[in-house]
């Protein structure tokens, strides 16, 4: 749905019916709210004058440039994903992503702890150039890390990056359906700033 949310579009058809990184989007989007079904559009887009493209960012009000400092520290009970084998425990690794204008539009990733969804730690630091923060989402993603094939989604979460509080958070998980995952989640650092 970002795009077309970037050029302004009231509605946007999605499968409701499918659990997909659309859908987990979609729903972060409207978190700010209290998911009521309803975010207004930034000035910009509403304003009959604009002459706002996310293809090209031409110099304008929407141009708030930023920094987005993400450090990854740790996670918390992350559970099994086949719960039927014995010797399941997960390897996880957490992929930060980034959505918005294509100027914006960014992912990074951690590496992989062997064996331990209990309380894996990465310590890792992710620096994002933000130009439009107003339309930009931050997606954190943990996955069980798998050599042989995809890796497994563990749980999501996903919010407007204009509601995210600078400082130690503590993010919560959930499922492909959108359900929280008691118990688990992420401890991270974060810092959105002004760019120099």
């Amino acid at each position: 749905p970002v795009p077309m949310w970037n050029v302004g579009c009231q509605i946007v058809a999605l499968n409701f019916q499918t659990p997909s990184k659309e859908m987990h989007i979609n729903q972060g989007r409207f978190l700010p709210n209290g998911a009521c079904g309803y975010i207004l559009k930034p000035e910009f887009q509403r304003s009959l004058s604009s002459q706002f493209d996310p293809g090209t960012l031409s110099k304008g009000p929407w141009l708030k440039k930023k920094t987005f400092n993400v450090m990854v520290i740790s996670a918390q009970q992350l559970p099994k994903i086949y719960k039927d084998k014995q010797n399941s425990i997960v390897d996880p690794l957490v992929r930060v992503e980034i959505y918005g204008v294509p100027a914006d539009n960014a992912s990074k990733e951690t590496h992989y702890i062997d064996n331990n969804g209990f309380n894996p730690m990465w310590n890792e630091k992710f620096t994002f150039d933000i130009h439009v923060p107003e339309l930009a989402m931050v997606r954190f993603v943990v996955e069980d890390y798998d050599s042989m094939s995809h890796n497994d989604l563990i749980g999501q979460y996903c919010l407007p990056l204009t509601s995210v509080q600078n400082g130690y958070r503590h993010v919560p998980l959930l499922t492909k359906r959108g359900d929280v995952i008691c118990s688990a989640g992420l401890f991270v650092h974060l810092m959105l700033i002004d760019a120099q």
